[in-house]
């Protein structure tokens, strides 16, 4: 009896709780890209922070790739990528993120590393596909 409670006493030792406010701040994707993630009611969003030092598109900083043409001119720092996230079960989800290198919009998902919660996932839907980035907590 002793040693179960020992291990299911080290099993919550070792639970990280994830809150909303775990989410809450900036997150650097690999390749350099700065997100600031902020809350707004019940819902999340995230906009760009920084960009990578070396981005792939849109070198001018402006969305060009925009299917919208009015939206072309305007810069990527301080635009929304992440929009009407919901917080459940520990996860960000039923939202979507814009790709300003395509100028597409995805379903994503978002979730906190359960052993470090300095990183986190960005997971973008594609049908049946996905693409997973990891992010590190900026730490100021």
């Amino acid at each position: 009896m002793k040693w179960f409670l020992f291990i299911a006493f080290s099993f919550l030792i070792g639970y990280i709780s994830i809150s909303p406010e775990t989410y809450i701040g900036k997150w650097q994707i690999t390749g350099g890209s700065i997100i600031e993630i902020y809350r707004d009611g019940d819902t999340f969003y995230g906009k760009i922070y920084k960009r990578a030092e070396n981005p792939l598109s849109n070198f001018n900083g402006l969305d060009n790739k925009n299917p919208i043409k009015e939206l072309q001119g305007r810069p990527l720092v301080g635009m929304n990528i992440l929009e009407n996230l919901s917080f459940k079960d520990g996860v960000l989800s039923g939202g979507t993120i814009y790709n300003a290198d395509s100028g597409k919009s995805y379903i994503v998902k978002v979730w906190i590393d359960s052993e470090d919660i300095n990183i986190c996932y960005i997971r973008a839907y594609k049908s049946i596909l996905f693409k997973t980035f990891t992010a590190k907590r900026v730490i100021q």
